[in-house]
């Protein structure tokens, strides 16, 4: 009778432990820095909505998020820079950054020990689809509310980009460009 209830007990428990499908939105705000031969420049992105699904999994949460960046909202402010960095990115044809983070453990999202997390970005941009992988710190988590930064490295060649060139192509901008991200996160049907 006694193996019956903790059976009972166990099996009744199952429920209230295994978490259901939740579904986050939020924003994220973009901050990058591009080199050049003459001088570094900083850009940014602000408000970019984005949607972060969570599913349990064997070995805890996983996590997969979608989002895409306007190209006409990354701004330099700097009107020239920012008109031949639309045209590289073919604003005309391709109008947004796609951002997808694969179904990942978040174990490997947010390890213990406060220890930084490493994150796959697979990135759309102009018709081509890489994968970088980014540094998730400063990991915040609520019942209803999180944040997170996320930091990675785009090579434009490696998105068979051209980069921008400026008097009779003596100014270069070089391939690498960091992406510093700040996300705020909150869970779909939490108030406030």
């Amino acid at each position: 009778m006694l193996r019956l209830g903790i059976s009972l007990f166990i099996f009744l428990s199952l429920p209230s432990l295994v978490r259901a499908d939740e579904t986050w939105t939020g924003t994220s705000d973009v901050k990058f820095r591009g080199y050049s031969t003459l001088h570094d420049f900083d850009g940014t992105v602000k408000q970019v909505p984005l949607t972060v699904s969570v599913r349990p999994g064997a070995n805890g949460r996983m996590v997969s998020a979608t989002s895409d960046a306007p190209v006409k909202e990354m701004t330099t402010a700097e009107d020239k820079r920012d008109v031949s960095m639309w045209t590289m990115f073919q604003q005309t044809k391709y109008r947004v950054i796609k951002v997808e983070v694969p179904e990942t453990s978040e174990q490997i999202l947010h390890p213990s020990g406060g220890k930084p997390g490493s994150m796959p970005v697979t990135l759309t941009i102009a018709g081509t689809r890489g994968t970088v992988n980014g540094v998730v710190t400063n990991v915040t988590e609520a019942p209803a509310r999180g944040s997170f930064d996320l930091s990675f490295q785009v090579s434009l060649k490696a998105f068979h980009l051209e980069p921008p060139k400026a008097a009779a192509g003596l100014i270069k901008v070089k391939d690498t460009v960091d992406v510093n991200v700040h996300v705020v996160l909150k869970k779909d049907g939490a108030k406030g």
